[in-house]
Parts: structure tokens; sequence; C-alpha cells
């Protein structure tokens, strides 16, 4: 009952006020050019005809088609339509229609006009439009003319409320710029008439105010508009201009798929309609159909009879709503995140000057990201791994300020520590140590800063404290094997070989995860093998067993062949003792132990009575133990290298980092591209001085072996001369001798 009730209600209420347009005629005729109103009202908003700013309404991509005819078919209009939102603000429109007629199967007239639109969302309730139309005239196939025209509206939308309903409010000026319709006679052809034409016809123009709303839950749309024709009047054109025409339009929906329409139009006949839609089907997110019909001689004698109109829109993609979410989306989720997959896959191929930069983008453009701390951690990391420790600084400093609740904060404060030990400065990278260990004691830091701690204590001799800091470091943390290096060799220098040889042993029985811990898995199987092979009670097998099992290509491959070699010599075998200590000589020429392996090969010379063979073999080794590998010399003249060097480092460190805080924008690039030659020269230096250091640190460690080489040789190399003087000794004198000479640790 009171659905019924209130379409009565509603009925009567449209009656009444469709009643108001009794007393406004149609006081102007439609062959002077007038916009159609049929399709100003029934075209909606997107056709443009009424007010270019309705386009700003529009959601999603929609498309409209309409056609318009009497039953005879003599006279037709047809138009077509596309919107396009592009986002919050802006809109696109075209619109393109067609009048026309035929006279007795002769010449036709018609009128196309093209209209190109644009809507500007001022603020969320309150857009503005403009529109260019291009009018097109063919007068029986005589005459053509072209014209152009433009319109201006607004659109305010006052209420827009669940329970009050929706209100929009627009107000346009047709025609604000008119279109010329030439007057003057022509002979055929084809003409282009400005507004200035002198003899013209100037199309009216209409002042248009709108009304819409829409409540009831969006069951009632009520529209409302009062056109005023003909604001700009000239005197020349006859009659006084000024019309007012008014039209109200009802739309009822039965359902949210079905309505019923009723209107009276400007033109002052009544039409009833339907309007039925489905959504979210195929690949329409909507769809809808409208027929109206009336006939025009209901109230005024228009002498076109039965008329009709049908009306198909659909839409299309994604809402404004859905593209923004989406661009937010990918703004603030997507684009962040794969800009950060991408440094990471640089940071990941060791291309860390490039990844400096993408983490750096990443940190810059997206500064709200969740894991733009992350971001700046592997900026750092990837200047610490390129040695510039100065711009690796700068970036963890900063975001020990910047990221105040990030759980990287820690790390951060680690790699600082880290840097400092790397710089030797070991009082520096101990106080922040203490700061560690009293703010991140319960962090995952606590045990990276334990082993560069231990290391810092095993450099400074202080081997207990090394070994107390690296035992708390267990199985599953990534210093592990290292750890327990370490304290193997401190145990050792301790003579805790008990404790040493566990240590080493704990390394060779844990799984590998990489390359670097098999490295340093098969230099504590030497490092076993040594003990064994030197202990009270030695285990010359259980040496070689321990050598044997590593593999070539290894790091410390060397040091095991001359292990092997040395147990064969001790064990009386000096044909297999040879075969490995000169597959060192002739397979790895820069070894440090080539002098040692000549050593082995002149004592197998020397059990066999060959002491020719021996003495050569015991001179090379004299001739590579002469001079440290590494002399003053040479540091010297690396260490003035590097310092020069060093200023220009520092400033394309500045520069790289200022770089990396930057946008990649063209000039930014430009100027990366410029410093790149500079950085590379710069960092092969560097790079070169890194590796001459390391051999030097090797070189330092292989002095006390050096020595005692040089002692063993020139003994050794006495007693070969003697007996080359003196004559040959037997295998077994020579053996006893070689005890006496070496005690082959």
């Amino acid at each position: 009952m009171m659905h019924t009730s209130f379409i009565k209600k509603a009925a009567v209420f449209g009656l009444a006020l469709a009643s108001t347009s009794l007393f406004a005629e149609a006081t102007y005729s439609p062959h002077k050019y007038q916009q159609n109103d049929w399709f100003a009202e029934f075209g909606g908003n997107t056709a443009m005809y009424v007010n270019p700013a309705g386009i700003s309404e529009t959601e999603q991509l929609e498309f409209s088609a309409a056609f318009f005819s009497s039953i005879s078919g003599e006279a037709s209009q047809e138009y077509v339509s596309l919107t396009f939102p592009m986002d919050y603000k802006h809109t696109l429109g075209f619109s393109f229609f067609e009048n026309g007629a035929s006279i007795d199967d002769g010449p036709s007239y018609g009128e196309y006009a093209f209209m190109f639109g644009y809507a500007y969302n001022l603020m969320q309730f309150l857009a503005l439009g403009v529109d260019i139309s291009v009018l097109y005239i063919n007068q029986f196939d005589e005459v053509k003319q072209l014209t152009m025209g433009a319109d201006i509206g607004i659109n305010w939308n006052p209420l827009a409320s669940s329970k009050y309903g929706y209100l929009l409010v627009g107000v346009a000026m047709q025609n604000v710029l008119q279109p010329a319709v030439s007057t003057a006679a022509e002979e055929s052809g084809m003409k282009f008439v400005l507004f200035t034409e002198s003899e013209a016809y100037k199309i009216p123009s209409n002042l248009n105010v709108s009304l819409f709303y829409r409540g009831l839950n969006r069951s009632l749309e009520a529209k409302a508009e009062v056109s005023i024709i003909d604001v700009m009047h000239e005197s020349s054109e006859g009659g006084e201009g000024m019309n007012l025409e008014t039209s109200f339009t009802l739309t009822y929906y039965l359902s949210p798929h079905l309505g019923v329409r009723a209107r009276f139009t400007k033109e002052c006949y009544p039409v009833i309609g339907a309007t039925v839609n489905v959504k979210d089907v195929s690949i329409f997110r909507y769809l809808a159909l409208d027929l109206e019909l009336s006939h025009d001689d209901l109230w005024e004698k228009k002498n076109r009879g039965f008329i009709w109109a049908v009306k198909l829109t659909s839409r299309f993609g994604d809402t404004r709503e859905e593209k923004i979410g989406e661009e937010r989306y990918r703004r603030l989720k997507i684009e962040p995140e794969n800009d950060y997959r991408a440094a990471m896959r640089l940071y990941l191929n060791r291309q860390f000057l490039e990844a400096a930069y993408a983490f750096g983008k990443v940190q810059t453009k997206y500064p709200a990201f969740h894991l733009v701390d992350q971001a700046a951690f592997y900026k750092a990391k990837s200047f610490e791994n390129l040695r510039m420790h100065k711009a690796a600084k700068a970036v963890y400093e900063d975001a020990i300020k910047r990221y105040p609740q990030s759980d990287q904060r820690a790390k951060y404060h680690f790699q600082l520590m880290n840097i400092d030990y790397k710089e030797g400065k070991y009082t520096e990278a101990m106080a922040k140590y203490q700061n560690i260990a009293q703010k991140f004691g319960e962090s995952d830091v606590k045990a990276d800063a334990d082993y560069v701690a231990g290391q810092i204590k095993f450099e400074q001799g202080l081997y207990q404290e090394s070994v107390d800091l690296l035992a708390a470091i267990l199985p599953g943390n990534a210093n592990y094997f290292y750890a327990r290096y370490t304290m193997g060799i401190a145990y050792s220098r301790m003579g805790k070989w008990e404790e040493a040889e566990n240590c080493f042993r704990d390394i060779t029985e844990q799984p590998v995860s990489n390359q670097s811990e098999r490295d340093l898995q098969d230099a504590a199987k030497v490092k076993l093998g040594h003990i064994y092979f030197s202990g009270e009670k030695p285990d010359i097998a259980t040496a070689a067993q321990m050598y044997g099992q590593v593999e070539a290509g290894s790091p410390v491959y060397d040091e095991a062949m001359l292990g092997i070699a040395w147990s064969f010599l001790k064990v009386n075998k000096p044909d297999e003792a040879m075969k490995p200590a000169q597959w060192i000589i002739n397979n790895l020429p820069e070894s440090f132990l080539i002098s040692e392996a000549y050593l082995v090969i002149g004592y197998c010379h020397f059990m066999k009575k060959d002491y020719n063979g021996a003495a050569k073999a015991l001179e090379q080794a004299e001739k590579r133990t002469e001079q440290p590998v590494v002399t003053v010399a040479a540091r010297d003249s690396a260490r003035q290298a590097y310092d020069a060097m060093q200023d220009q480092f520092d400033s394309v460190q500045v520069l790289a980092l200022d770089l990396a805080r930057q946008l990649p924008t063209p000039r930014v690039e430009s100027k990366r591209e410029a410093l790149r030659p500079t950085f590379d020269k710069a960092n092969q230096s560097i790079e070169e001085y890194a590796a001459f250091t390391q051999k030097s640190i090797q070189s330092d460690r292989f002095e006390s072996n050096r020595k005692r080489i040089q002692e063993d040789v020139g003994f050794t190399l006495a007693t070969v001369k003697t007996k080359m003087s003196q004559g040959s000794t037997g295998s077994s004198e020579a053996a006893q001798e070689l005890e006496d000479l070496e005690d082959l640790e």
C-alpha cells in the first residue's frame, strides 16, 4: 500500500509541476537552428548539449547512442557520445549529432555537429566545462557550410547524502561563441563561416539552468530545466528574443533495473517512456536501454504525428575511484616494491654503485614505503662494498636519525662499528661495541658485534678475551665458521692444542651453505692436519688423510699438498713426497709456499743421495727466501700511490652520495655517467691497494716461515756440499741426518 500510494503522489506532483509549462509556449521555431530539445533532454549530460560541465559526472568510460524519428521516418536525428574520465579532476568528451530530412526522394538537408568537450573539477562539488562545436550544414547539396561555436557551463553539487539524496545544479551558456550560418547568395560549394561574417544568421545563445535530484534510496529521479532562448538577440533577426522555455522529467525505478518515465518537453508535448538496465555483464559494467514515445499533436499541432526515440548507454572499465585507487596502490605499494627488487637484483649481482643509486631512489621517492629503512641499509652496504666508507658512514648515521623506530637501527650501529674495524680504528670500534651491548643486547646483531670484537681482540694479541667473545657465536650464525676458525688459531697460539683441535673439528662437521664456508672448512682440515702432524705423538696417517680431503681449487690446496709432501717425507718415501711438491711449483708459481716446496724436494734428493739435485732445489729455496715477498720499499710505494688517490676518492664518494639522494632524472643520470670514469679509476686504485694490502698481510704471516726456511736451507745446503765433497752415505743415514736438520713441523 505504501508503494502504490507513493506512485500516485509522485504522478500528481509531476503533473502539477508540468502544468507550469502550459504557459511556456514553444516560441522559437525549429527551423531557426535551435539545438533540438529532445536530445537536450533525452541525451542526458554526456551529450554535452545541455551543459558541458555535465560530463564531469561520468565515472567510467561511457558510450551512448540515440535515435529519434517520426513514425514516417521522413525526419530523424541521431547522435553518439563518448566520455572518458581521466582522474578525479579531468574528463574528456566527444559527441556527434546528425539531423536531417529528405524531400520527396530528392536532395536532402542535413546538419552535422561535432562536439569536443572538457570538464575540470575545481573541487569535489564544483566543476567547470567547455566544449567546441564544429557544425557542418548541407543545404540540399547546393550550399555546404562549416562553422564553429563554443559552450561553457558549471555544475554545483550542494547535496550528496545517502539519507537526503543527491542534488545537482547546472548553469550553462550555449553558444557563448555563436556559430554563424551564411545568408548571402552563394554559388554551389563549401564555405567556412566565421562568427564575424556580416551576412550571416547567428545561431542563438541560450542560458540553461537545470536541477537534477535523485533520492528515496535511488528510486526517484527528477529533473527540471529552464532555458532562456536567444539571450544575445540581434534586432536584425526580428522578434524580441529572451524567450523562456521549461521542461520537467520524472523517473521512478520499480526495481534497480527497471524504471518508468514521464516528461513534459520544452516544445510542449508530453512523453512517456521506460528504462531498463543490467550491470556487470560480459564486457559491460553497465548497459541501459531507454525507450520514449509521444505524439506531438497532443498539445500543439506540429504535423509530425507519432514520434519515438531509443537510447543505448554502456559503461566500460574501472571507475575513477578504482583507477585512482589502483594508481595509488601501484605508487605506494607496487612501484616501490618493484624498484626495491630491481635495486636488490643490482646488489646481488655486485653492481654496487648502480645499487646505491637504485636504493637511493627508493629512499627518496617513496619515503613512506615500508622497506625504506632496509633500502637505506643496502644503500650504505653498497657503498661499503665499494670501500666507500665515508659515504657508507654518512648513510648509516643519517638512517639512525631518520628512522628512530626502525628494527634496522641495531644493524646501522653495527655497520659503523664494522667500518671502524676495517679501517683499523679498534678503539672507536670497541666503543661502538659497548653501545651495542647496552642498547641492543637482545638483538641478533649482538652476535655479529661479538664476532667483530673477538677479531679485534685477536688482532691485539688478547687471545683469551677473543675466545671468550667468539665462543658465544653458535651454529646457524653466518659468522660461526669464521669465529671457530679464529678460536682455533687463538688456542693454537696459547698452546691449547686439544681446544684448538675441537674448534677446527667443529667446522669440518658442519654442513656448508656457500663457497666461503667450504673454503674455510678446507682451511680447518689443513689446520687439523698440522696438529696431527706436529703433536707430541704424531699421527702422520691421519694428518695425510686430512690433507687429502682438500679439493683442487681450494685457496689452501697448496698448503694441503705441501702437508702431504711432508707426510711422505716423514715416513721416508721421497719419491711420493716429490710429486705434490713439484705440483705446487709447476701449477702455483705465485704461491707463498714455493720456497718450502723446493726445500722438500731438496730433502727428497738428499734422502736419495742425489746431492746435485738436492743442491739445485735448495739453491732455489734459498733464492726465493732472500727477501720478504713484499718489501718495505714496495709497501712505501703503494702507500704513497694510495694516499695520492685518496683525496680524489673522497671527493668521488661525496659526489656519488649526493647523486644517490636524487631521483634519476635525465640531468642526474648525465651527472652519474660523467662521474663513472673518475669513479672507475679511483676504485681500481683502491681495489689494487686492497689486494696489495692482503698480499702484505700474507707476506707478514709467511715471514717467520721464511726465516726458518732460510736457516734450514743454509744448514742443509752446507751439509749437502760437504757430502758432495766427502762422498755419499746410505739412505738411512741421510734420513737420520734430516731428522737432525729439520723437525718437519
